[in-house]
């Protein structure tokens, strides 16, 4: 796999446009609102910790959300997902072109209407075709931290990028476990059956 070699933009004009497309499209919340208040301060300190690789990622609150099912979010501060914000846009032009074609979730340009054209055109000129819609209870809280970041680092040189992937990575806590430890111990068990 190639290494992309540009950097990360850790400038306040960059984590400002990160702020932007992180608010564009949300009601505003409690937190946001917060948050908002003294946005400039709350922008230029964030600035700072990334640029001194101070920045630590606060932890999550859980929330249930019964939209069609009930799920339960793990939900990070507006600060923390300002930073998962400017990593998504630093990481997507990177990942993105190494991406299949037909993968069509959170992706620019695809979508929930593209997808079923695509669908029923692959349908169409595959007689023997089908179709399998799936969904994983709780994928997030079981894909394993060193995994990722081992996935994640071969993409980039960049060591701030890196640094900035790993506090981030590491911030999420499942039961009062790394997921890493969470899927270590499963596979222990399910081995010793």
């Amino acid at each position: 796999m190639m290494t992309d070699n540009s950097s990360i933009d850790l400038s306040l004009t960059n984590i400002w446009r990160a702020w932007m497309a992180f608010r564009r499209g949300k009601r505003p919340s409690r937190d946001i609102r917060a948050f908002e208040q003294d946005l400039e301060y709350n922008l230029l300190r964030l600035c700072a910790d990334l640029n001194a690789g101070s920045y630590e990622h606060g932890g999550y609150h859980h929330r249930i959300v019964n939209e069609k099912k009930r799920r339960d979010i793990a939900v990070a501060s507006v600060r923390d997902r300002v930073v998962h914000r400017l990593l998504y846009d630093y990481l997507t032009p990177i990942v993105d072109p190494k991406l299949d074609y037909d993968v069509w979730s959170c992706r620019q340009n695809k979508g929930l209407h593209k997808a079923l054209r695509r669908t029923q055109h692959l349908l169409h000129s595959y007689s023997h075709g089908w179709v399998w819609r799936a969904d994983i209870s709780k994928f997030f809280d079981h894909v394993e931290h060193d995994v990722l970041r081992a996935c994640l680092i071969r993409l980039t040189s960049d060591k701030s990028a890196h640094q900035l992937l790993d506090t981030v990575i590491s911030s999420y806590i499942h039961n009062g476990k790394s997921v890493s430890q969470s899927v270590s111990q499963s596979r222990h068990w399910h081995s010793h059956r």
